[in-house]
């Protein structure tokens, strides 16, 4: 049976041996939620968007038909390889890149056509989502995403059951967390939690360093 938030709080203040510390675990309870959410891509919270390209937008002093297409508001980041058009039943993947790419190509009238490259600007609320070439169509469109996870209520009383499945993990990384705040010498031992001491940087690197293989790279290749 799946462990409710304020379960996971109480197991991890035990193992921590400061149970009084339970409005502290649920605070990093949240924290720790976040992070996952912000930092790596996890199925379980991915979502779908359908809607058709605008072929009337031109915000950002784009070009007509560039966008934006608004996202829904729980926008966290598209995921890789789920962006996509179809014509007559034939999709046509969309690549994504970084605003400053996007910001380097033509904007002329003229230029519609079939997009192939996007971008998503975080800036705006809800956020948009930028086509190029310019969209000749109306075409339906289909943007897998990562949605942002709210933060749950007084998780060291909450019956909600965390969207992270490895409850494993929360509980040993928690307990982690609770150690650094009592100077504990065992958050060195502790699984999960002693690595984000030192590692936590590491793993900042890599993750960007993963994302610019997957999203930039792999991206890129379809260009040349």
């Amino acid at each position: 049976m799946s462990l409710t938030a304020a379960q996971i709080c109480t197991l991890s203040a035990q193992i921590a041996k400061c149970p009084g510390f339970t409005s502290q675990a649920g605070q990093l309870l949240n924290v720790v939620l976040q992070e996952l959410a912000q930092d790596y891509d996890f199925d379980v919270i991915r979502k779908t968007k359908n809607f058709n390209l605008s072929t009337s937008a031109s915000g950002n002093g784009y070009a007509i038909g560039s966008g934006p297409n608004l996202m829904p508001t729980d926008f966290l980041r598209a995921h890789r390889n789920g962006s996509f058009y179809t014509i007559s039943g034939v999709p046509y993947p969309m690549i994504g890149v970084t605003q400053e790419e996007f910001d380097l190509f033509v904007q002329q009238a003229g230029l519609n056509s079939y997009p192939y490259m996007f971008y998503v600007d975080v800036s705006t609320s809800p956020m948009g989502l930028y086509v190029w070439p310019p969209t000749s169509g109306a075409y339906p469109a289909t943007v897998r995403y990562n949605s942002q996870q709210a933060d749950i209520t007084t998780p060291e009383t909450s019956t909600t059951v965390p969207w992270f499945p490895n409850q494993n993990y929360l509980v040993t990384r928690l307990a982690g967390e609770l150690m650094k705040i009592t100077n504990d010498d065992r958050v060195v031992k502790c699984p999960f939690a002693a690595h984000t001491l030192y590692l936590s940087l590491l793993l900042v690197c890599l993750t960007l360093w993963t994302r610019r293989i997957f999203f930039v790279a792999r991206w890129h290749r379809y260009r040349i």
